[in-house]
């Protein structure tokens, strides 16, 4: 059997800009994956990724400042109070199912204090650089059996390992997005990059989704409803598909650049991703039971000094200052737009190279008929490239 297709192996290329070498987050310098896939038949069917923004030996040791946004907020994503407190985050990112949250999160403390003891650091200096674990879920019950929770300790252990030699990040039914569904196919991990010509470099921002959200109706593709057409082909065939739609979805998406940005850039970063969830979804984004909720990240400067003349937990401290580098506003527009696009394909890319999946209760969910979605591209999609 042949591999599935990408979105741009259908005719289509979303956006103005170029994507990087690889099309995805590990476009971006130093970012390392890592995802653990997990298939018991006939019920269990789940995973996690781990992302690194500066790799799994630097990341400890080089906050990224961060933001978050939610389009609609029916999910979880752990440590987010933190960030918007602080405006960095130094540790990895979690994505994985609802259920599995508290064993991730769990496993990740218990992995950032042995690196902690491992690198020599005292009880005070890894309380300065402690992280609050940051972890996404979507929800993966109608074709995972959620109350095996199967994720432990081990399983976050084998991601973090994975990311140090992982050389592409697996699409459609891998790692956290193993038994997502999406738009009535079967949807899961997606990723994407763009290139951003800059005064001094190029520079680079990557996305990587789990799509787990919307309904068939509302599926669009280049601006064709590719949903709509399917859907009358399938009545008019008789079907509509073997499984209803869920009832709780959500849409977990990280995005991170190399450019210099500080929080209040990257909160902008996050919140123009939204856009390209409408791009494929229409006016169904943001649905009452889903959580779109979005976390940008720079790796492009760093609030990495701790405190010199104190202990950093002293009674009213002396202040310090530090030098940090950022982009000038005025000309941002280029990574907003790059940050819809960029999301857009990530979504359609998890959409193309999600396989069919038989999971618990016998449920079942078709991957995306990419033959006739490529013909109905070339009829309906006007081509400009």
């Amino acid at each position: 059997m042949s591999p599935r297709p990408r979105i741009r192996d259908l005719g289509y290329k979303p956006g103005r800009f170029v994507p990087g070498p690889k099309n995805s987050l590990l476009d971006v310098p130093g970012v390392t994956v890592g995802q653990v896939t997990i298939h018991k038949d006939p019920s269990i069917h789940t995973g996690l990724t781990m992302i690194f923004p500066r790799g799994v030996k630097e990341t400890r040791g080089m906050p990224c400042y961060a933001a978050t946004h939610d389009l609609n907020g029916m999910g979880e994503l752990t440590g987010s109070h933190a960030m918007r407190e602080w405006g960095f985050t130094n540790g990895p990112i979690a994505l994985t199912n609802t259920v599995s949250v508290g064993k991730v999160y769990d496993g990740i403390f218990l992995w950032e204090l042995e690196q902690a003891a491992e690198s020599g650091e005292d009880d005070i200096i890894a309380g300065r650089r402690m992280n609050i674990p940051v972890v996404g879920e979507t929800y993966d019950g109608l074709l995972n059996d959620i109350s095996a929770s199967v994720i432990d300790k081990e399983v976050v252990y084998q991601a973090i390992n994975a990311s140090q030699t992982q050389s592409e990040i697996l699409e459609g039914n891998h790692g956290g997005g193993t038994a997502m569904r999406f738009h009535g196919y079967k949807g899961g991990t997606g990723t994407s990059s763009r290139i951003v010509p800059g005064d001094k470099w190029d520079y680079t921002l990557g996305v990587l989704v789990q799509a787990n959200h919307g309904q068939k109706p509302d599926l669009r593709i280049g601006n064709v409803p590719v949903g709509e057409l399917l859907s009358r082909e399938d009545g008019l065939a008789g079907g509509g598909g073997s499984l209803p739609a869920a009832g709780r979805a959500a849409e977990g998406i990280l995005l991170i650049t190399d450019a210099p940005l500080l929080p209040h850039q990257l909160r902008r970063i996050a919140q123009h991703a939204t856009m390209g969830i409408t791009q494929v979804g229409g006016h169904s984004a943001g649905r009452n039971f889903s959580g779109e909720i979005f976390l940008a990240l720079s790796t492009g400067t760093s609030p990495n000094e701790l405190a010199s003349a104190s202990s950093g937990f002293d009674y009213l401290p002396p202040l310090e200052t530090q030098k940090v580098e950022t982009l000038k506003n005025e000309t941002i527009d280029s990574l907003l737009y790059a940050a819809s696009e960029v999301t857009e394909e990530a979504i359609l890319n998890a959409l193309c190279k999600a396989e069919t999946l038989k999971g618990y209760k016998g449920r079942v969910t078709e991957g995306l008929p990419v033959g006739r979605v490529e013909e109905l591209l070339d009829k309906y999609m006007v081509k400009l490239n």
